[in-house]
């Protein structure tokens, strides 16, 4: 996967959830491909259920993007307070050489990656795992779960069967 920096790329706003303030929002890079109709050029870092190289269409802004096509990549979350520079380093590096993915954002401890789905669900979990036990820090699929609403619902979408 090739690095590239999405700040200088075109960004749409796509519904992360709500809070006690009512929506809120990601700005994630995106390339148009329609009216309504965008593929990601970034895994999120706060939405469910996307990733890089998904085709999504957001007809209606107050509600949650829609999938129109999988891009075949893994979204991967890591949420914490602060992460040391080495420990996120290390794992970058490790997961571009042993997954051919990508570190797709960072803010302070919170990072998000894209991986391959190629490689199956349970054959990305080297890095991850030990990043965790270096640092503590657990990781999330955050693009695999069929029912978002429901926290105790682990149906798996399983699109990487067929990426």
């Amino acid at each position: 996967m090739d690095e590239f920096n999405c700040e200088d790329l075109p960004h749409i706003r796509v519904l992360a959830g709500e809070n006690e303030n009512g929506p809120v929002y990601e700005s994630l890079p995106a390339r148009q491909i329609d009216d309504d109709v965008y593929e990601l050029l970034a895994s999120p870092g706060l939405t469910l259920n996307l990733a890089r190289g998904d085709v999504i269409s957001i007809k209606d802004p107050s509600a949650p993007a829609e999938v129109l096509t999988r891009g075949g990549n893994f979204c991967i979350q890591i949420y914490a307070d602060q992460v040391p520079d080495e420990a996120v380093a290390k794992l970058e590096r490790e997961v571009q050489q042993q997954l051919g993915g990508t570190l797709d954002g960072q803010f302070e401890g919170n990072l998000t990656f894209s991986v391959p789905g190629r490689h199956g669900i349970y054959n990305v979990n080297g890095p991850f795992d030990a990043f965790r036990e270096a640092t503590g820090v657990e990781w999330y699929f955050a693009n695999i779960y069929a029912n978002l609403n429901d926290d105790d619902d682990e149906t798996l979408l399983d699109w990487w069967l067929t990426a």
